[in-house]
């Protein structure tokens, strides 16, 4: 069933985001309030943060999980899906991998945590890109919103801030103005955000997708109320003992989509990334024991405890 836009099925999807500002350009409106607002600092507390090729689904019942969050996407978008009866909300943070199949696992789960639920719709908000020399983000845009347009449901686009939407200048040179977004799970309410943690074991989940595995993951046991890393494996890199000497200059020139667009903490994140694959080569050896996966579970203080030990 095609994508509701405008209170009306979408139908063939535009080839280029100008197509879309052309037939639905109202988006351009809706999204000046998101553009415009402060950035919020988040605080750990009560907080899931869904990474690169990751995505996480729970709903206002959660005990612990208030919010669900994500940042550092320049080319990058920022997907969530949200049932207006039941509350239950899926983010996701795809790039260019898994987008077809990523969709699908979005609103299965988002299906699923809706029944026997207050009857609604399901909403879908889209954030990220910007004007890149590539085309990666508008390549980005087109292709997600032609995979929500095949989804056998219908769902309602409520936000697009989406690649030229979401693109500012400085000095002549296009950056993204949305860089993360967090939503709030009892009002539906979402915000520009950047955060103060993004839980445990950063390195390991951002080795994944760093090293070329393409499947968006789950990271969330929302049954259990378990923060659920793995088991995955990821290859392990030539010359990775170079690679983790790398100057920073070198690591944001040749290691990212869109260099001058990357945050402050991009070389760090990075070389952390580089170091586990280095120390760690055979993940499902020496990082999920016994073929399990790392298992935390937040605190009221928005510590994640290790439930493996």
């Amino acid at each position: 069933m095609p994508l509701m836009v405008e209170g009306k099925h979408m139908g063939v999807p535009p080839k280029s985001i100008d197509e879309f500002l052309e037939r639905y350009p109202h988006y351009k409106e809706t999204s000046k309030n998101l553009l415009e607002q402060k950035c919020r600092s988040i605080v750990p507390i009560g907080l899931l943060y869904v990474g690169q090729r990751e995505m996480a689904a729970t709903t206002p019942d959660d005990e612990m999980i208030q919010m669900m969050g994500t940042e550092d996407a320049t080319t990058c978008h920022i997907a969530i899906l949200r049932h207006t009866g039941s509350g239950a909300v899926c983010l996701c943070h795809f790039d260019s991998c898994g987008i077809e199949t990523g969709c699908k696992k979005m609103l299965g789960l988002v299906k699923e945590l809706s029944k026997d639920k207050l009857p609604g719709r399901i909403e879908l908000h889209l954030a990220g890109g910007f004007r890149d020399d590539k085309g990666m983000s508008e390549e980005l845009s087109i292709k997600l919103l032609t995979a929500f347009n095949n989804l056998p449901e219908e769902i309602h686009l409520q936000t697009a801030c989406i690649t030229d939407i979401n693109n500012t200048k400085k000095n002549a040179t296009n950056f993204p103005v949305i860089y993360g977004l967090v939503i709030h799970l009892n009002s539906g309410e979402i915000q520009k955000a950047t955060f103060l943690d993004r839980g445990p074991d950063q390195p390991i989940r951002s080795a994944r997708h760093f090293t070329g595995s393409e499947e968006i993951i789950n990271i969330y046991d929302h049954k259990k109320g378990l923060l659920s890393i793995g088991p995955f494996n990821y290859s392990t890199m030539d010359e990775i003992d170079l690679l983790c000497r790398l100057p920073d200059q070198f690591i944001r020139e040749h290691l990212s989509t869109s260099p001058e667009q990357e945050p402050a903490h991009f070389e760090e994140a990075v070389r952390a990334a580089l170091v586990q694959i280095r120390d760690h080569p055979e993940p499902l050896k020496t990082v999920f024991k016994d073929g399990r996966p790392r298992q935390y579970k937040l605190e009221s203080n928005g510590s994640w405890t290790n439930r493996n030990v």
